[in-house]
């Protein structure tokens, strides 16, 4: 995936929809900095 796609996908893809709709629990967020429980850590 080349640099120009990426920026594309960040414009299309919000990553706390993405964490919600994985089921990830947020932990914090500051700004636009979001800390969440990584779910390989969890098992």
């Amino acid at each position: 995936m080349n640099k120009l796609d990426m920026i594309e996908v960040q414009r299309h893809i919000n990553i706390l929809n993405v964490a919600y709709h994985l089921n990830l629990e947020i932990t914090d967020k500051r700004g636009t900095e979001v800390k969440a429980i990584c779910p390989f850590c969890r098992l």
